[in-house]
């Protein structure tokens, strides 16, 4: 199995990057429409694929090389596609301006001179309008959110949202919460309600906005959250990002349960054992997720995915997807692990 996902990243990297080189060399010459229509064939192709290789039989060699191919053309097909599109669409409306230009100029040839000013001062008012919508636009925000820790919070709720950005969580305060956030783009917020009956509070931080037009170039764009909590707490975190970088330490906190959820990302992801029985959901698409456990703690992992690349220290594969550390069964403290994953690497490193 890791010797064939190993063959699968190597020749969709390979594929990718022909098929890129081609098409700058001007050499690529296809109906991108008619393959992006076949983008269910993969589905059809990725799923005799897990049959075979669950049953070891020898053609799974194939099926994963065939896979390694189809997969980035495909995707190459699709980007270029709407490329190509997205062209046609500039070419399309300049010609119809020029068509309306020189239809404008042959009736109103005595009225040039007239407007002339006048384009000009609308030109002048555009470029600063948007001028000074940049300098809003690139103007950096900083927050900073926290509340109080109440001596009888035993329990407590995090909810994290963000979409793109950098996030982390570190070393502990002695406030319930507090959290530190910088962005170009939109304002974060938190809220915290305590339940009446329990006391358990429930945080949440999240942006103000839901949808972000982000604009990337120049580098000018920063998203970036730190997160601080109580270690007194046993806590249940529901953590939903979109694409960037996630570097989660909760290694000195209670968890009893997490969610995480990401798109296109980087997560680290350090775990502790201070909660009794952890058990951790992560969701993710085409990312690189590292789990880092220590070793005093029995771990379960229940892995769904097919074309994850994957490497599990010292765990031992019980079939059906699922691998468990060494003494789990007489472990005092145990975590379960459910990995879901699109196009993705998963490590897990115990320490």
């Amino acid at each position: 199995m890791q010797r064939r996902n190993g063959l699968f990243w190597g020749i969709f990297l390979l594929t990718l990057g022909v098929l890129f080189l081609a098409r700058r060399a001007g050499v690529l010459d296809v109906n991108w429409h008619s393959l992006v229509n076949l983008w269910p064939v993969l589905l059809i192709l990725a799923g005799v694929n897990l049959i075979l290789e669950r049953r070891g039989n020898p053609a799974a060699f194939i099926t994963t090389v065939m896979l390694a191919v189809a997969v980035p053309t495909t995707l190459f097909g699709f980007l270029s596609h709407n490329r190509d599109r997205d062209e046609f669409n500039m070419r399309w409306n300049h010609d119809d301006d020029d068509d309306n230009n020189n239809e404008s100029d042959s009736e109103d040839d005595d009225d040039d001179s007239g407007n002339a000013d006048s384009d000009n001062d609308n030109e002048d008012d555009y470029r600063s309008e948007r001028d000074r919508r940049d300098s809003e636009t690139t103007e950096t925000h900083t927050n900073t959110f926290s509340e109080s820790m109440e001596g009888d919070t035993r329990e407590a709720v995090l909810k994290l949202s963000g979409g793109a950005g950098r996030f982390f969580i570190s070393e502990p305060t002695s406030e319930l919460i507090k959290a530190d956030t910088k962005q170009t783009v939109g304002t974060y917020s938190m809220s915290v309600d305590r339940d009446a009956t329990t006391h358990i509070p429930t945080i949440e931080l999240k942006p103000t906005e839901e949808k972000q037009n982000i604009d990337l170039k120049d580098g000018k764009f920063e998203n970036r959250v730190d997160v601080h909590l109580n270690a007194t707490p046993i806590w249940t975190m529901d953590v939903a990002l979109g694409a960037g970088q996630g570097d989660l330490d909760l290694s000195a906190y209670a968890v009893r349960s997490l969610k995480l959820g990401a798109g296109a990302a980087d997560l680290d992801l350090k775990l502790g054992a201070k909660a009794d029985q952890s058990d951790i959901k992560l969701d993710v698409g085409a990312a690189s997720v590292t789990v880092r456990i220590p070793k005093e703690v029995g771990c379960q992992i229940r892995k769904d995915g097919a074309l994850n690349l994957e490497q599990l220290d010292d765990f031992t594969d019980v079939g059906g997807g699922q691998f468990v550390s060494p003494g789990y069964d007489t472990a005092s403290k145990k975590m379960t692990i459910r990995f879901n994953g699109g196009i993705s690497r998963f490590k897990v490193v115990r320490y």
